[in-house]
């Protein structure tokens, strides 16, 4: 029996859509050890894998939510390198006496390309998301760049020093090629949708895309009474949520009191752990604030889904043929939400990406529009049915099945 291991990426938007790939390698008897934080280790363990728990203090989803919420993606990758630092040695004095088949990691866990590159196996990358290049930067206005730059330039130095701490140590052999993130793999596996990758010179046969992993019966959570009797209701339900890793700020959720609070519509916000409710006084009799939700219950009921535009959350929702109205908070996010707006089912309101608020009005006339325009529903529905082309879960096994036979 095959047995492969997962270095995986403490993060919600990171672990899930591998999950269910994982579940479909057990089923078909490979053995699959997967390493990530405690946090995670019930959601691993329901697929059957072995669950291996990274030390206390390497790299959590807290620090990973603390990185992404300044806004610098160099912040986020410096948390990556630190951890790193730690995680090679951790891995390899756990693998070197009896290596797996291959390794499978994130595409932002360093740590899992170079024990692989230092053990010899074959090495397989699992993107969360779409691969940016030049193109996809073009799309920043000189203000966003602006922003962009400022809040990423400090966090350079600390990026170069450590990445030259892991060269001295470990050797430049094992680590990834530039551009480092995100990493390809032998095979890089991505649970998106072909139709929402732009051109890009790193996509090649090895590049598998999937389309949508999730599993409902997985993630799934159940709705209780309170909230049951608000999402089914006459009046259609729109669900705000900003993710897992950024957080809306209290300012923003009270104009969403504001500005949805007088439609006719059942509104759900979901503010993070980061934003107390009840900070935010009473709602309006149409609202309900929760620290969190179970989106893919609630996604099947709603009309309408406010999000950040972070791509599990964008192929959640139109899963379900829900339209998005996408309040990107980075590149990556804007990148996504204008491929689905030119698609029809999504309209993108861009201010926070240059650190600006939501103008009220822009974010009441975006819900409106939406909520009125049916062939913002059918855009969204159609992009549905195109969604299980790639082959799903059942594909990226197939394709590390492949790597293994051919790796013998």
């Amino acid at each position: 029996m095959s047995r492969i291991v997962v270095a995986g990426m403490p993060a919600s938007g990171h672990i899930n859509p591998s999950v269910p790939v994982v579940g479909e390698l057990v089923r078909r008897d490979i053995q699959v050890t997967y390493y990530a934080t405690e946090q995670f280790r019930d959601t691993v363990e329901r697929t059957g894998a072995e669950f291996r728990a990274y030390p206390e203090g390497t790299l959590s989803s807290e620090d990973i939510a603390e990185a992404t919420r300044s806004g610098s993606s160099v912040a986020v990758v410096t948390r990556a390198l630190a951890a790193t630092d730690s995680l090679v040695p951790f891995l390899l004095a756990d693998l070197r006496d009896k290596p797996p088949a291959a390794i499978a990691f994130d595409s932002n866990a360093i740590w899992g390309y170079m024990a692989a590159a230092m053990l010899g196996l074959p090495k397989i990358s699992l993107m969360t998301t779409v691969m940016l290049g030049a193109k996809d930067i073009k799309v920043l206005t000189a203000r966003e760049w602006a922003h962009f730059l400022r809040v990423m330039l400090p966090d350079v130095p600390s990026v170069i020093a450590a990445r030259r701490r892991l060269l001295r140590r470990f050797g430049k052999q094992y680590y990834p090629p530039a551009p480092t993130l995100p990493m390809r793999g032998d095979v890089t596996i991505f649970p998106v949708p072909r139709e929402l990758q732009s051109a890009n010179a790193r996509i090649d046969r090895s590049c598998h895309f999937v389309g949508p992993t999730f599993d409902p019966a997985v993630r799934g959570g159940g709705l209780d009474p309170e909230l049951a009797a608000h999402v089914d209701g006459r009046d259609p339900l729109v669900l705000v949520s900003l993710g897992t890793l950024h957080a809306g700020s209290e300012a923003f959720f009270r104009t969403c009191f504001e500005v949805l609070g007088e439609l006719p519509a059942r509104v759900l916000l979901s503010v993070g752990t980061h934003t107390d409710p009840a900070r935010l006084g009473p709602p309006p009799a149409n609202t309900l604030a929760r620290t969190s939700v179970p989106q893919l219950d609630v996604l099947r009921r709603a009309a309408l889904f406010v999000t950040h535009g972070g791509m599990n959350s964008a192929l959640e929702g139109l899963a379900n043929g829900v339209p998005l109205v996408v309040l990107p908070q980075q590149v990556e996010q804007l990148v996504i939400g204008r491929a689905v707006a030119d698609r029809g089912a999504g309209i993108v309101l861009r201010h926070n990406v240059s650190d600006r608020p939501v103008p009220p009005a822009e974010l009441r006339a975006a819900v409106q529009r939406a909520l009125a325009d049916p062939t913002m529903r059918t855009a969204a529905k159609a992009m549905a049915a195109r969604f299980g082309e790639g082959g799903g879960a059942a594909a990226a096994a197939d394709v590390i099945q492949k790597l293994l036979a051919d790796s013998r």
